[in-house]
C-alpha cells in the first residue's frame, strides 16, 4: 500500500460536482444565459481550478474587462454561500468512508482541493471526516504545491504516494510531481483514457494492487 494518498474532494470524496457546476453558472447568469453557459463550460474543461483564480480569467475572457477587487471578493463570498451548506449535505462517494476507515493509521490521507482552504476544512469537519485526514489542503496553494510540500514534510518518496482525482488539474499535478494517479470517472469524464481508472471506491483496492504489482 502507498504511504500517502491525496484525494480531491468534489467528485472524488463527495458527490458534489453538480453543486459547484450550478454555482459557476449562477455566478454569471446576471450577464445573460450565453455568458453563464460559457463560464460553466470553461469550468468543466478546467475542473479543479480555484474560483479565486477562475473569476478573473472568466471576466477577461467573457466580459473583456478586468474584475475589480470588490467584485472579486463579493463573487467569492456569494459562491461560498451558494455551495457550502449543500456540499455538507451532499452524499459521499460510494465506498470512500469504508476505504478511509480500513486504512486509517496505516496510510496518511490528505485532501487536496481547489476550494479555499478554510472553507474546505469547515466542510470536512461538518461531514465528520476530519479524523481520517492528516491535513486538509486547499487554495490558494496549487495541488502540485500540496504534493511537493507534503512529500518533503513527511519524507516520503514519489513512488510511495498516490493521487485520486477526477479533473485534469489533479492528473497534471500528479504527473508533474511524478506520483501515481487514479482517475475517478463520471459519465462525462474527460479522463476516460487514463491508465488507471475507477468508477467509485468499491474498485479502489483492485486498482491500487494493479499499480503496485
Amino acid at each position: 500500500m502507498f504511504k500517502i494518498i491525496f484525494l480531491d474532494f468534489d467528485g472524488v470524496i463527495c458527490e458534489s460536482c453538480e453543486i459547484k457546476n450550478a454555482a459557476y453558472y449562477n455566478s454569471y447568469i446576471r450577464f445573460g444565459k450565453e455568458i453563464a453557459q460559457k463560464a460553466l463550460d470553461y469550468h468543466l474543461l478546467h475542473g479543479g481550478v480555484s474560483r479565486v483564480k477562475l473569476f478573473p480569467i472568466l471576466h477577461k475572457m467573457l466580459l473583456n474587462r478586468e474584475i475589480t477587487q470588490s467584485e472579486h471578493e463579493e463573487m467569492c463570498k456569494n459562491f461560498t454561500s451558494m455551495v457550502e451548506d449543500l456540499v455538507v449535505k451532499a452524499p459521499l462517494t460510494k465506498g470512500v468512508e469504508d476505504f478511509l476507515k480500513k486504512y486509517q493509521g496505516k496510510v496518511k490521507f490528505f485532501v487536496s482541493s481547489g476550494t479555499p482552504q478554510d472553507e474546505m476544512i469547515r466542510i470536512v469537519n461538518k461531514k465528520g471526516l476530519s479524523k481520517y485526514f492528516t491535513e486538509v489542503l486547499g487554495s490558494p496553494d496549487k495541488k502540485e504545491d500540496h504534493i511537493k510540500k507534503i512529500l518533503e514534510k513527511y519524507k516520503v518518496k514519489t513512488s510511495e504516494a498516490l493521487f485520486i482525482g477526477d479533473a485534469t488539474t489533479d492528473r497534471d499535478a500528479a504527473r508533474n510531481t511524478k506520483i501515481e494517479f487514479i482517475a475517478r470517472l463520471s459519465a462525462d469524464s474527460i479522463l476516460q483514457n487514463e491508465k488507471f481508472t475507477m468508477k467509485d471506491f468499491s474498485e479502489v483496492e483492485k486498482v491500487i494492487s494493479e499499480i503496485l504489482h
